[in-house]
């Protein structure tokens, strides 16, 4: 009885062929070299980087294109680029080689606290992070984090990548397979303008867009996501647009300079009434108001089953619901 068991477990189990066995004998060096073929444009840069002779390389190319069965590098007269199934090799290569240094990472010091790599848009360490990092500690199971600030672009090309385990942003068109994601919305954030607490217009109520088109503004650089939301605010009003007098990357850089000088500017509300509590500037009432944005947690499905993941999530998720039960509710 026994034996049959085993036997109908074998049978049960899916078979593997050939492509799979070839894959299996490959190292992870194989994996370094098409990625580092791909950042240095030829094989022998890459045979350089990862300290291999030449010929070493080339055999090892010829063991992964075997592998995969398909040519994955194009030789040019400047070097070599990879091949379209090369490319899109790499783009799933690359999750596995980031969750490898990701396990390095987490092991290589304190191996019983899990490590949780964490990506957000600057405007979530306002008052997001400290909020959720202080409910994390409350738990006695907060883990440990490496948090890194980025755009939309840079943090969903770090997840595809797999640089993070989990990222706080925005969603835009163009994205990955959301198949592959799991997406949480948390809450919403609207646009706010600000001026110092002395400024004239500091004090008027429902202020027109033709009026505030006549002031001096620090605005993000042309082409940015909150710049583009500006532009249309007052075009929707019928007015052009005003030019920047300063432009600033960081909201935080033009929120300092409009608190110290005449000049407005434009950021996320919830910064603008972080830096109104320290009586630096004072949000701007409008006549009309400015757009919101919901803001998402996402991770990559096989990620969000991890405790550590779950619980970053879970105190985001209860972040979000004292946003929608604040005052004027979510994003107030």
């Amino acid at each position: 009885m026994t034996q049959r068991r085993a036997t109908a477990t074998r049978s049960a189990a899916p078979a593997r062929g050939p492509i799979a066995s070839r894959i299996d004998r490959l190292r992870v060096r194989h994996l370094r070299l098409l990625e580092c073929t791909a950042e240095c444009g030829s094989l022998s840069a890459a045979a350089q980087r990862l300290q291999l002779s030449q010929p070493g390389a080339t055999k090892m190319l010829q063991e992964l294109e075997s592998a995969f069965g398909c040519s994955l590098i194009e030789r040019t007269p400047r070097g070599a680029t990879l091949s379209v199934a090369g490319a899109a090799a790499l783009r799933r290569l690359r999750i596995a080689l980031g969750m490898l240094d990701a396990a390095t990472a987490a092991l290589a010091s304190q191996p019983e606290q899990p490590l949780v790599r964490l990506g957000m848009l600057p405007l979530v360490a306002v008052n997001a992070l400290p909020s959720i990092t202080a409910a994390l500690d409350r738990t006695g199971a907060m883990p440990r984090m490496t948090i890194r600030e980025a755009t939309v672009e840079g943090l969903m090309q770090l997840l595809q990548n797999g640089e993070l385990d989990c990222v706080v942003s925005r969603l835009e068109a163009g994205m990955e397979d959301p198949g592959e994601l799991r997406i949480v919305r948390l809450w919403e954030d609207a646009l706010a303008m600000a001026a110092a607490t002395t400024h004239p217009l500091a004090r008027k109520r429902k202020l027109p867009a033709e009026l505030l088109q006549q002031a001096r503004w620090v605005l993000p650089f042309h082409g940015a996501a909150t710049r583009v939301q500006f532009d249309q605010w007052f075009l929707e009003a019928g007015v052009i647009p005003p030019l920047p007098h300063i432009e600033s990357l960081s909201f935080h850089t033009s929120l300092s300079l409009a608190a110290g000088s005449s000049l407005l500017t434009i950021a996320p509300q919830s910064a603008v009434r972080h830096y109104q509590a320290r009586g630096m500037v004072r949000e701007l009432p409008l006549a009309r108001p400015m757009p919101h944005g919901a803001l998402f947690f996402i991770t990559r499905q096989e990620l969000a089953k991890l405790p550590e993941v779950a619980l970053v999530m879970q105190a985001l998720q209860d972040f979000a619901r004292t946003q929608a039960a604040g005052p004027g509710g979510a994003g107030s």
